[in-house]
């Protein structure tokens, strides 16, 4: 299991003040929370980290002042330009329903991650997390384009089973790609003939 997920699931309360201090807006709250689990996340799988808390704390703390930093240099106009301090709705902010519910499904997708094999987590971290082409994966992992792409699917394909036995339609978490209904019914082919299906 993995280190990371065990130390957000138990400072998260003190993750989520420490963020607090910077950007008290609790969608910023829930939103830099997650970031701050997927960048701990994604460096767990480079590097074995020692203490996971302090690392999540440190993390933590150094993206909300990033979105702090930036909020101050994108905000030109004060409130009174604006005509007032009256009271603004933002149409973004999440009910706490919605956000535990999202919280929930971080949780159930990082578990999924983690009961992939190495191969397969590293290929969909740094496809679906880091963004990288799969060119870039296949030179960063010395493997073919192609065994990168057949990771990712495969990958995809494990993750869309472990949410589906914990109850959750895939579709909550996002579209299933192409790719990975290829795979699913390539799979299905090749149990079909081998079982006469």
């Amino acid at each position: 299991m993995s280190k990371i997920l065990d130390a957000f699931e138990g400072q998260q309360h003190v993750l989520r003040k420490i963020i607090a201090r910077y950007r008290p807006n609790p969608a910023d709250v829930d939103e830099i929370a997650q970031e701050t689990f997927l960048k701990g996340f994604a460096a767990e799988l480079d590097n074995e980290i020692h203490e996971p808390e302090h690392f999540l704390m440190r993390v933590a703390k150094n993206l909300a002042i990033k979105h702090a930093q930036k909020k101050v240099n994108s905000t030109g106009v004060s409130i009174e330009d604006l005509g007032g301090s009256s009271v603004f709705l933002d149409d973004r902010q999440v009910s706490q329903v919605d956000s535990l519910d999202a919280r929930q499904k971080l949780v159930i997708l990082t578990k999924g991650l983690a009961s992939l094999s190495p191969e397969l987590k590293s290929a969909f971290v740094m496809r679906r997390i880091e963004g990288l082409k799969y060119k870039q994966i296949a030179t960063r992992l010395n493997v073919s384009v192609s065994t990168v792409e057949k990771r990712v699917a495969a990958a995809m394909v494990d993750i869309h089973i472990y949410l589906r036995e914990q109850g959750y339609d895939p579709a909550e978490f996002g579209a299933l790609p192409q790719a990975v209904k290829r795979q699913k019914s390539a799979t299905l082919t090749a149990s079909q003939k081998t079982y006469g299906l």
